[in-house]
């Protein structure tokens, strides 16, 4: 994979595709939509919302990338009527390893009857900090080895059905007090902590052969000699990912409109250094203007 194939990813609101939508998807040809709770009214309409998706990327040699964060708990995107489990917390806590892959098995049949290719899951982050804000019961648990046996079996059950699975956040949002969605963290931790750590779940689902990795949007100066969050590092996208660590899957963004990209590097400009760093796909989910000027950029 290289930068030269970049692919964009974006959202809308509403339960019909917007007119903006439609153009980004025919005139730009991002290469994903990624849905959320907004756009999502039942099990019909969602099938019907998909499949209009699909139909504006005909003649497109590239299929259409449809994505959700459907990770169980409170981050669910499914309608109502499908399968909800509770947060990952619950299968760390009980070991309850069969569960996790048969978890993942059902999320992914139940996304490919809606139109669903890809889920923004597992999340792969230690639950090591009880202040973090945003990660919490979405974590396996506060044992890196745990996180890593459930994170990869959840993987497996989505990719054995068919759905591609995202290792996030890479390399680790576990131990942070500030959620990325509002400013730019940082964790100090030295590079042998990291290893012990956050690198561990990680280390196994790329040896598993996750199908993608959503970088962080949070500053490690042990990895990073400039202030660069993770999304926008060479060092770290590059250097450690795909050279020391030898990732070869696709390397996704978080959302380029969170704070702790957009109001200290704006969402337009970190789009291109992203892409620079290595990133495969930029994730732009908010607002149509944003997504068209990243595109040009």
């Amino acid at each position: 994979v290289s930068a030269c194939s970049f692919r964009f990813d974006l959202t809308f609101d509403g339960f019909e595709p917007s007119q903006a939508v439609k153009d980004m998807i025919q005139n730009y040809h991002v290469g994903s939509v990624i849905l959320f709770s907004r756009n999502v009214k039942d099990s019909v309409q969602l099938v019907n919302l998909i499949n209009q998706l699909k139909a504006f990327n005909e003649g497109n040699p590239l299929p259409l990338i449809i994505s959700a964060d459907q990770e169980g708990g409170k981050v669910s995107r499914l309608p109502k009527d499908a399968t909800h489990f509770p947060p990952n917390l619950v299968w760390g806590k009980n070991n309850s390893t069969q569960l996790a892959y048969d978890i993942g098995k059902v999320t992914a049949v139940e996304m490919r009857a809606y139109g669903f290719n890809l889920n923004f899951a597992p999340v792969l982050d230690v639950n090591n900090n009880p202040l973090n804000p945003v990660i919490g019961v979405r974590s396996y648990g506060e044992s890196p080895e745990a996180v890593a046996e459930y994170g990869t079996l959840a993987f497996r059950g989505l990719q054995d059905a068919g759905v591609a699975a995202t290792a996030k956040h890479f390399p680790g949002h576990g131990d942070t007090a500030v959620d990325s969605h509002l400013d730019l963290p940082t964790i100090t931790h030295d590079r042998e902590r990291m290893d012990e750590v956050e690198l561990v779940p990680f280390r196994k689902a790329f040896a598993e052969g996750i199908d993608a990795v959503m970088s962080a949007h949070i500053y490690f100066p042990a990895l990073e000699p400039s202030k660069l969050p993770v999304t926008l590092s060479h060092a770290v996208l590059t250097g450690l990912l795909r050279e020391e660590l030898g990732y070869d899957g696709v390397v996704m963004t978080d959302c380029m409109e969170m704070k702790a990209i957009a109001e200290h590097y704006g969402t337009v400009k970190a789009a291109v250094m992203a892409v620079e760093a290595g990133a495969d796909t930029v994730l732009i989910s908010q607002t149509p203007q944003l997504q068209v000027e990243a595109m040009e950029a």
